[in-house]
């Protein structure tokens, strides 16, 4: 990902406001010299008072029932499901702002060469479509589609094209328009052992776009019938294209998954894709040319919290499906399985029997607990002791992977009675079973003490204090982290920040919008950005983040010292006398140590008072 300039930020921030911003999605009032707007992240909108507050002066946002804050780009991020490098290009084409690239060791692409493949994309895409639609050598790729019921709407939809016969041809046209070289081996368009043989030819061609709309990469299908030929042809990873990042059709289907009443559905191929949009299923995405991944899961759970899966029904089909429900329920996506009966998949009922079937053959579901449970009881007897025990082996990687204590529950007691087994058993097994340990306590443990969304002032412990108060006078940090270890600290969002701070540092990022982007955390990121808000925060006195520090080595020493003197209880008899002296005289000097950093507190504290 790009990491974009402080001018760059900077400039946008002096042709838009944070006001701007949000009144292009939700209306906005002045009132008590501050804007107001219905809060557009909880309510639906709805709300009777408003209560989402516009900060002009300092730029940012704080609704004050849900807890959201942020900037701009915060606000554009979870609008528009976007990154931050994303929001920053979307925001800087809004505010017509050129993008400067920071220039660092982890960022070498050079922005012309990116914007260059942008651009070749993007007009080999509009070629590839009129050669469809309007050349003579286009009319054997038209009569396909024909054959395969594909409608004119869902060609324009998704900018259907045509790659013509000739091995060179490709080359010799871009050349003619101006390319380089250099730019044409990067752009994923040919073959990487034999330049510049086109890997399209005589293929209807998917273009590839991304969140945006911007081409990044096709992929194409042969028309040929030539033996030795693979079917699909997709373009390999370039400096603007990873596939493990990106799906055909996501933006196709960004209206549906934006409404929020959709899942995503995930099938095969691209004319299952096609298929399904032209049935009226227009979330429909597919992976290209690689199984589905944690990235796409990751990617997708922006926009739903819900993945159907529509794989074919062969045993590739199956392993697939497989695998996408473990990487779906590990990410804690709730997931469906659907299967079609009309035909082998997507594109050939819609070839066959029309639109309508296809929709009501896909309406029937079943959840991917269903799904594992009915496929394996058709491969183990569990009838019998061993069939039983082979049958919860080969579903307990989706229990194992299951976040919730409360859900992966219900599906032990479901087990239960189809195995006749009592649930501590089934747990028993899981325990037993190698890789990851199953723990009822561990899992209400881990989910028990994870705070709201909403920012609590009273429940931020003295280490995530001490890192909001830095990350709003971040050129403190190089001073304090001297005094404050990430080894100090005990709160995971308060590692978390020390983190970002840290790489702040090395990176010299200095804008609070940058600083932002490199907390990945979604809670600790909105916590940041309510510290910028909040005066405690931003204009507190040293003298607190001091006591904080000093509060922080005093736990360390009195933890050394609960460590040494349960050492002295519990191996006094095998430590010989010098060690024990050793010892000793270690637990008297952290003695006067604890006892007068507490006096210096009580003292600093009384002062203050």
């Amino acid at each position: 990902m790009p990491r974009y300039t402080d001018q760059t930020i900077n400039a946008i921030k002096s042709r838009l406001t944070v006001k701007d911003v949000v009144s292009s999605y939700v209306p906005v009032i002045a009132k008590s010299g501050r804007y107001w707007a219905k809060c557009p992240f909880h309510g639906g909108g709805n709300e009777r008072t408003p209560s989402f507050a516009i900060n002009e002066k300092d730029g940012f946002y704080h609704c004050f029932s849900c807890g959201e804050s942020g900037d701009m780009f915060t606000f554009i991020m979870k609008m528009e499901h976007l990154t931050f490098p994303e929001a920053v290009e979307y925001l800087a084409g809004k505010a017509g702002v050129e993008l400067e690239v920071q220039s660092g060791k982890s960022e070498k692409r050079d922005k012309g060469e990116i914007e260059a493949l942008y651009e070749l994309n993007q007009r080999l895409q509009g070629t590839f479509h009129y050669l469809l639609l309007s050349s003579p050598e286009g009319k054997e790729a038209r009569e396909y589609l024909e054959r395969r019921c594909v409608s004119s709407q869902i060609i324009e939809r998704f900018q259907l094209g045509y790659a013509p016969k000739g091995s060179y041809w490709l080359h010799d046209f871009l050349v003619s328009k101006g390319y380089s070289d250099d730019i044409l081996r990067k752009s994923g368009l040919f073959s990487q052992n034999s330049y510049p043989y086109s890997l399209f030819q005589d293929r209807l061609v998917f273009p590839v776009r991304n969140r945006q709309g911007r081409t990044v990469a096709f992929s194409g299908r042969d028309l040929s019938g030539r033996e030795n030929v693979p079917k699909y042809v997709n373009s390999p990873d370039t400096p603007i294209y990873s596939k493990r990042y990106n799906f055909f059709g996501l933006y196709e289907a960004l209206d549906a998954l934006k409404k929020g009443d959709s899942p995503a559905l995930l099938v095969e191929g691209n004319f299952d894709v096609v298929s399904m949009h032209q049935a009226g299923i227009t979330y429909a995405v597919a992976s290209l040319g690689t199984a589905f991944t944690e990235e796409q899961a990751e990617l997708i759970s922006r926009y739903t919290g819900r993945v159907d899966i529509m794989f074919d029904s062969d045993e590739a089909g199956q392993k697939s499906t497989d695998k996408a429900i473990m990487i779906l329920q590990s990410k804690g996506l709730e997931c469906n399985v659907h299967h079609l009966t009309k035909g082998k998949d997507a594109s050939e009922i819609l070839e066959k029997y029309g639109e309508e079937t296809l929709k009501n053959d896909f309406a029937p579901s079943e959840t991917a607990f269903s799904y594992l449970v009915n496929k394996e009881r058709v491969k183990y007897n569990i009838r019998t002791p061993r069939g039983k025990s082979d049958f919860l082996k080969a579903i307990s990687p989706f229990l194992l992977g299951t976040r919730s204590s409360v859900e992966r529950d219900s599906y032990i007691s479901s087990l239960s009675v189809l195995l006749s087994v009592p649930n501590d058993t089934i747990r028993e097994d899981l325990e037993s079973g190698g890789g990851t340990r199953y723990s009822v306590e561990e899992e209400e443990e881990n989910t028990a003490g994870r705070p709201d969304r909403k920012f609590n002032r009273a429940s931020v412990s003295i280490d995530l204090y001490a890192m909001l108060f830095l990350a709003n006078h971040r050129n403190l940090f190089r001073q304090y982290r001297q005094k404050i270890s990430f080894g100090d600290l005990r709160d995971a969002e308060a590692e978390i920040i020390y983190m970002a701070l840290e790489n702040a540092m090395r990176n010299d990022i200095t804008g609070n919008e940058l600083f932002l982007s490199l907390i990945s955390d979604e809670k600790a990121r909105n916590d940041v950005a309510t510290s910028f808000e909040l005066d405690e925060y931003r204009n507190g006195k040293v003298s607190a983040l001091d006591e904080a520090a000093d509060r922080l080595a005093l736990r360390g020493m009195e933890d050394q010292r609960a460590v040494l003197s349960n050492q002295l209880r519990s191996f006094s008899d095998s430590l010989d006398p010098e060690q024990i002296k050793e010892a000793l005289e270690r637990k008297a000097e952290l003695d006067r140590d604890i006892a007068a950093m507490r006096a210096d507190l009580f003292r600093r504290t009384r002062s203050e008072e």
